[in-house]
């Protein structure tokens, strides 16, 4: 029987010993959870990612695809890792079809390169995931993660037109195309994007882009819950393209680094609302949004409102390690409501994505893993109620193992037979969504 140590040896043979990690330390920059890989591989093609997942597979080795490594936090805590297979070198823009607004870039692109090439024919990728511009493209995709921005421009699942990808025998796929009315293996695309690295390993992702908006604003006003769930559902009923509606309580406003500009007190909710597009539009939506909110409406423009874009989009990510944040889909008529709930609880946060009908939530720090659980469990008893969902985004791999991660899903059989389908030797993902996928 083959080694461990003959197996990663025949690794170097792919990618070359520089890229081939196993000493102690520099693994351990890799680790997951407290889950460490026996080596980390870096390839710098394709075929070189098909070329690890086919050994990989024969050999029995599990793998976890990675790219910046800025969303490992999500997902329950893995079975034994033993590659992580770094996308990183992939960091190639492969296509820019300025003329048809998209794009195409290796999955180990970061977003900021994607925007900068983008902003050079004034376009832009208009996906503004938590986790920061240092987020790769195909990690987007794999986690189909989406800020503020959605209101107005959609989920990467919306954008993404084309994937290419390695599945676990070795195989290269290739799902949709670079134009946009291009349908061709369009489900598949749907299929990989959000999939976690569990059905294959994304190694290049085409975009659809939108052109940079003439102006863009922020206004904030603090408000009763209650009266942000009535303007809230006014601005919304109504025709204005209005790009995010956000409810802020005092805890997660301070988390957006927005308190001191907005000169928000201790016991203060706020409504945010976004704002994009022409001078005249925008003006218009802030003329309308105004006629609703009535007086104490501040207007954020320039940098002021770049920062409240930035700091909205990165409160649900974990500040610290091994912080408790939770996400909750719901009924947008529900969010309000839910945020309502949270407010009685000492010490935690939360934020509404009205529009959305998103809310997020955290567990103040230092809370015993006992008590964690226990909101936990009611946060979700409350979601299910109103026929919602949580999903556990960040906590510490014990209160992970305590409490399931991405509760029931209704849809486990079919995700089961995929799986099964695309990736029958359980080689990619380890565990990572659920056991066995």
């Amino acid at each position: 029987m083959t080694s461990v140590a003959d197996r990663l040896r025949d690794l170097e043979t792919i990618v070359g010993p520089a890229n081939l990690l196993t000493a102690t330390e520099a693994v351990s920059q890799y680790r997951v959870d407290g889950q460490q890989p026996l080596g980390v591989v870096l390839p710098a093609t394709a075929e070189q990612v098909g070329a690890v997942l086919r050994l990989a597979s024969q050999t029995g080795l599990s793998v976890l695809p990675r790219g910046a490594g800025r969303h490992m936090h999500l997902g329950a805590v893995p079975g034994p890792i033993g590659l992580v297979v770094s996308l990183a070198r992939l960091s190639r823009i492969v296509d820019f079809d300025y003329e048809n607004l998209t794009i195409t870039a290796q999955a180990g692109t970061t977003l900021a390169a994607v925007q900068q090439a983008a902003a050079e024919r004034g376009q832009m990728l208009s996906l503004d995931p938590p986790g920061g511009d240092e987020a790769t493209i195909g990690g987007i995709a794999a986690t189909n993660l989406a800020g503020p921005l959605r209101m107005r421009y959609g989920a990467p699942r919306d954008l993404v037109i084309g994937v290419r990808a390695a599945l676990s025998d070795g195989t290269l796929i290739k799902a949709g195309g670079k134009t946009v009315k291009n349908v061709a293996g369009y489900e598949l695309t749907k299929l990989l994007v959000g999939s976690f690295g569990t059905l294959a390993a994304i190694t290049e992702v085409t975009v659809r882009l939108a052109p940079v908006p003439e102006a863009t604003a922020m206004l904030a006003a603090a408000l009763p819950l209650d009266r942000i769930r009535a303007i809230a559902r006014e601005l919304a009923a109504s025709r204005l393209e209005i790009a995010s509606l956000t409810a802020c309580d005092a805890l997660s406003l301070r988390r957006a680094r927005l308190s001191p500009m907005l000169r928000a007190s201790p016991e203060s909710r706020w409504l945010l609302i976004g704002l994009v597009g022409d001078r005249s539009a925008v003006d218009r939506q802030e003329r309308d949004a105004r006629a609703a909110i009535g007086d104490g409406c501040l207007r954020l423009d320039a940098d002021d409102a770049t920062r409240a874009w930035r700091g909205l989009r990165e409160v649900a990510y974990p500040s610290v390690e091994s912080e408790t944040i939770a996400r909750v889909s719901l009924p947008v008529s529900e969010t309000v409501a839910l945020m309502e709930a949270i407010a009685r609880w000492e010490g935690w946060w939360a934020l509404g994505r009205i529009e959305q009908g998103i809310v997020h939530a955290g567990a103040p720090p230092g809370e015993s893993v006992e008590k964690v659980m226990g909101k936990l469990r009611e946060l979700r008893g409350l979601a299910e109620s109103t026929g919602g969902i949580l999903v556990l985004e960040a906590a510490s791999p014990e209160a992970k193992r305590g409490f399931p991660v991405w509760g029931d899903s209704p849809n486990l059989d079919l995700m089961r037979k995929l799986k099964e389908s695309y990736d029958p030797a359980g080689t990619l993902g380890c565990g990572r969504y659920l056991v066995g996928l």
